[in-house]
Formats: C-alpha cells, sequence, structure tokens
C-alpha cells in the first residue's frame, strides 16, 4: 500500500483522533501534519508492519505530548476582522454546546489520561493497544482511566453545582 492509498483510506479517522487528543481544531491539524511528516519519511518501513495504522496513531500521540511540553505554546490572535468570526459552520446550538461540555471536562486530565480516555471512548481500543500507543503497560492503561473517570466526574459534578 502506498502512503497516499494509506491516507485517502485513513486520514478522517486520524483527523478526528488528532481532534479529539487536542480539542482544538487548528492544533490538531499542526500535530496530524507534523507526525504525517515523519511517517512519510519512514513509509517504507511502516507499511510492512503488521499494523501502520496503529503506529501512526502512536507517532500522532508522541507528536502531541512533545506539543503540550514545550514552553511556547501556540495561541489564537485576537482579530477585529467579523469574516473571520463568521467562519464557525452550520452546526446546531445544542452539538456546539455538547462539544464544548466534552472540551471543558477533557481539559481537566492529563495529556496520557486523555489519550488513554479517547483511544478507549471514541476508538473502542483495548488496554493492550492503548498501551502500546502510550509505551505504558496495560495496568497503566486502567489506572489512567480510573484516575480519568475519576477527575472526570468530579469536573461535572463540580460545574452542574457552578
Amino acid at each position: 500500500m502506498t502512503f497516499e492509498e494509506f491516507l485517502r483510506a485513513e486520514m478522517a479517522g486520524l483527523a478526528r483522533f488528532a481532534g479529539a487528543l487536542t480539542g482544538d481544531h487548528h492544533l490538531a491539524e499542526d500535530i496530524l501534519s507534523d507526525a504525517l511528516m515523519v511517517v512519510s519519511a519512514r513509509w517504507g518501513r511502516i507499511r510492512q508492519m503488521e499494523n501502520p495504522l496503529a503506529y501512526v496513531r502512536r507517532t500522532v500521540v508522541t507528536t502531541f505530548l512533545s506539543e503540550r511540553r514545550k514552553t511556547r505554546r501556540r495561541r489564537t490572535q485576537a482579530t477585529a476582522d467579523l469574516a473571520v468570526l463568521d467562519r464557525a459552520g452550520d452546526d446546531p446550538h445544542t452539538a456546539v454546546d455538547s462539544r464544548d461540555t466534552v472540551v471543558r471536562l477533557l481539559t481537566h486530565l492529563t495529556a496520557h489520561q486523555r489519550v488513554a480516555v479517547i483511544l478507549r471512548y471514541l476508538f473502542d481500543r483495548t488496554d493492550e493497544d492503548i498501551a502500546d500507543v502510550l509505551a505504558c503497560s496495560p495496568g497503566t492503561v486502567r489506572s489512567h482511566l480510573s484516575h480519568a473517570r475519576a477527575a472526570l466526574r468530579l469536573a461535572a459534578t463540580t460545574a452542574e453545582r457552578g
């Protein structure tokens, strides 16, 4: 399979994955593009692997975690151009509110917890799959998920009260 064929088949899922990790469409594009640059340079070896998609997802996670470690963060810039603000799209208000709530709740998690939650609940991955992506043991994955659920319960309870 060529790299272009792989991208045609998997790009939508990879974009959703990166978006879920970052909670920011533009940052997701940056992280996915950086990860795909790395993957494209090594595609000859990667395509021969048993599961190239898992390797690419792991590269996206590594790129995401690396980005979070950087001291200099990408920030959005204020603008007076109303045309920029009108690009919000045609999403119904309820979908936007739900998405905003999920994004706000995910900010209460560590980067590793967020990766584990997204892989488990958005991509229905096993502990072993998640452990491979995070380069840890399945027990550590279960710990990340347990701590994440506790943090999400606490954040949701606090949000309901406040």
